[in-house]
């Protein structure tokens, strides 16, 4: 009940976005205070009822919440799903061959096609049915039918939400979610980041420019984009007006930083720092071969990929396997070095880590920006 009250609003706590929210003060929004009440409302509808029971089940001390319960439904249907589960047995076929030119260069492909039907993962259920194909590939002829070339582009990840930081920092670091966020925390108040909780892609114009001066300056116009690259929110309900997590200063590097940051501060603002100059680079660049080779009525498929230009790669290495094939010609005959079956069995769908956990709570739209390493803690 303040008279005059205003709220100002501001995503990173530098001198010059402070600033501007002073300059640009609004009327408090009662829409979002009533939004606020509605969540403490129903958090006690399921709290209240809910905990005492789990008391009087189980111990004290547990607690029950609308995010939470929905969380530990995921996992409990997870392992629903993996104690139901029946494995399926398949087999594989791979050929490895090589040319007459070149014989020390042998490729693998992999059974494709029979009578011209692409054949399923599971197609070949055991092992007589391999053994058949086996068989049936004596003293076939191996030859090239046809090879197609193009140039394949990798695009860079969009920058952080929460949610993404959160399982990249898992993925990459090791951090728990509670771990970064502690640290991300630490990182805004210093400065050196923009706001952690949040779920959009959004970059202002300013942090757009900047990222593209240091682009050319330090990687050449090659690396950098004619227009900045804008990516969308896929979030459900993702707050439009928030900015992705950004360093405040693109130009300052994480070597910058080095010496002004403990090391676990030092490797997520390394991280934050490299995913946000690499959505604003150009794809990473691959030529691509596709091989198809005939034996009799089946058909075996080779595939290379080599790496032409690494654009975003070269700040934000990313896993990718080069793969190089000989040089093949349509109807060119091929030696074949070994046929290889191969035993597999389908598995479970795998429990959940803290970053698939996280993954699966916002494709649900469970929980906000906030709530996410609480909620798993």
């Amino acid at each position: 009940n303040v008279p005059n009250a205003k709220r100002i609003v501001f995503h990173e706590i530098t001198k010059s976005a402070i600033n501007e929210a002073l300059e640009h003060p609004r009327e408090l929004d009662m829409n979002l205070v009533d939004a606020q009440q509605a969540r403490r409302i129903l958090d006690r509808l399921v709290g209240y009822e809910l905990s005492p029971f789990l008391w009087r089940k189980f111990f004290r001390g547990l607690s029950a919440g609308r995010v939470q319960s929905v969380a530990v439904r995921l996992i409990a249907d997870r392992e629903k799903e993996i104690q139901a589960f029946k494995p399926e047995e398949y087999w594989s076929l791979a050929a490895f061959l090589n040319t007459k030119k070149e014989q020390e260069k042998v490729f693998e492909a992999y059974l494709y096609k029979k009578d011209e039907k692409v054949l399923d993962r599971l197609e070949i259920k055991n092992k007589k049915e391999s053994d058949q194909i086996l068989e049936d590939l004596t003293e076939a002829e191996y030859k090239v039918a046809s090879v197609e070339s193009k140039e394949a582009r990798r695009l860079p990840g969009a920058p952080f939400t929460t949610s993404t930081l959160q399982q990249e920092s898992s993925g990459k670091l090791g951090y728990s979610a509670k771990q970064t966020m502690m640290l991300a925390q630490q990182l805004y108040e210093a400065g050196y980041i923009s706001y952690m909780r949040t779920d959009s892609v959004n970059l202002s114009q300013d942090s757009l420019s900047a990222a593209k001066s240091f682009i050319d300056s330090n990687y050449g116009r090659d690396y950098s984009l004619d227009e900045p690259r804008r990516f969308k929110n896929k979030a459900k309900g993702a707050q439009e007006a928030h900015e992705a997590v950004r360093p405040t200063v693109p130009s300052r590097t994480s070597d910058s930083m080095k010496d002004l940051l403990d090391p676990k501060q030092f490797k997520l603002y390394d991280l934050i720092w490299r995913r946000f100059i690499a959505c604003q680079m150009q794809p990473a660049v691959f030529d691509s071969t596709t091989a198809d080779i005939s034996a009799k009525n089946f058909v075996f498929r080779a595939n290379g990929s080599v790496l032409k230009f690494d654009g975003w790669l070269k700040i934000y290495p990313s896993k990718f396997t080069e793969n190089i094939l000989p040089i093949l010609s349509e109807n060119e005959t091929l030696d074949l070095k070994e046929l290889k079956p191969e035993q597999h069995f389908t598995e479970p769908p795998p429990r959940y880590n803290e970053a698939s956990l996280i993954k699966a709570m916002e494709e649900h739209g469970i929980g906000r920006p906030s709530t996410y390493a609480p909620t798993i803690a």
